[in-house]
C-alpha cells in the first residue's frame, strides 16, 4: 500500500532515477520512449490495470466504465494493449476522463491513443499516452479484463504497482520492492546534489563522476 508519506516523496524523485535504481535491482521498470505527456502533470499511485485486445467487434468498454466508477482517489488507471499496436485507437476520451477527475483518479497511462485532449487539458488530468488521435476505441479493440496482471509499452504491470510519470516518461515500481526502490533513490539524489554543487564551482565532470562513481 502506498502511504501518503511515501507518495510524497516520490513525487520528489525523478523517474530518472527511479528506473536507475531498478535497472541495478534488475527490474524492467522503464516504459518504451513512445509513452510521453499528452496532458503534462507528475503522477504518482498505484496501478489499476485494464487489458485489451484487437477486435472488430463493436463493444462499449464497460469494464473500463465500471472500473472509473469504482475507482480509489489517488489511483492510475493503466491500458495495456499487451504487444498489439494501438496507436490508431484512443483508448480515453473526454467523458471517461471527466468521470475519472470526479472520482480524484490521479491520472492515465495508455499503450495507445488519446481524444478530446482541449477537455482534459481543461481537467488538469494528466494523460501519457502513445498518440493522439480522434478514433474511437469500439471496433478496434475490446476490454479483455481488468485488475489482472498486464503488459504496458513493454513493462509488465500488476493491480498495486506504484506508477510515477513525469516529462521524462513512465516508470513502474512493483510494489514488493517499492521501500527498497524508495531507499536507493534518495541515496542517489543526495548524491547528485553533491555532485551539481562541485560541478556548480567549476570542477572537472571527470573528476566529480570518480569521486561518487554516480553519473
Amino acid at each position: 500500500m502506498l502511504s501518503e508519506d511515501l507518495r510524497k516523496i516520490l513525487y520528489g524523485i525523478p523517474t530518472a532515477t527511479l528506473s536507475d535504481v531498478l535497472d541495478t535491482m534488475g527490474f524492467q521498470g522503464c516504459m518504451s520512449y513512445d509513452i510521453r505527456p499528452i496532458v503534462e502533470g507528475k503522477i504518482v499511485g498505484p496501478a489499476l490495470t485494464v487489458s485489451i485486445k484487437k477486435s472488430t467487434i463493436r463493444e462499449t468498454p464497460l469494464k473500463t466504465l465500471q472500473l472509473i466508477d469504482e475507482a480509489t482517489p489517488g489511483s492510475i488507471i493503466v491500458i495495456g494493449a499487451n504487444g498489439y499496436d494501438a496507436r490508431d485507437a484512443s483508448l480515453l476520451g473526454g467523458l471517461m476522463a471527466t468521470a475519472a477527475k470526479t472520482r480524484g483518479v490521479e491520472g492515465f497511462v495508455l499503450d495507445g491513443g488519446v481524444r478530446d485532449v482541449d477537455e482534459i487539458k481543461s481537467l488538469k488530468l494528466p494523460v501519457y499516452a502513445r498518440s493522439i488521435i480522434p478514433a474511437t476505441i469500439i471496433g478496434r479493440f475490446i476490454v479483455e479484463d481488468v485488475n489482472k496482471p498486464i503488459v504496458c509499452s513493454g513493462v509488465q504491470v500488476k493491480p498495486g504497482d506504484i506508477v510515477v510519470g513525469d516529462y521524462d516518461g513512465v516508470v513502474v515500481i512493483p510494489i514488493e520492492i517499492l521501500s527498497k526502490v524508495i531507499e536507493k533513490a534518495i541515496e542517489i539524489d543526495r548524491i547528485e546534489k553533491l555532485e551539481a554543487e562541485e560541478l556548480k564551482q567549476g570542477k572537472s565532470i571527470i573528476e566529480t563522476i570518480k569521486k561518487y562513481t554516480r553519473i
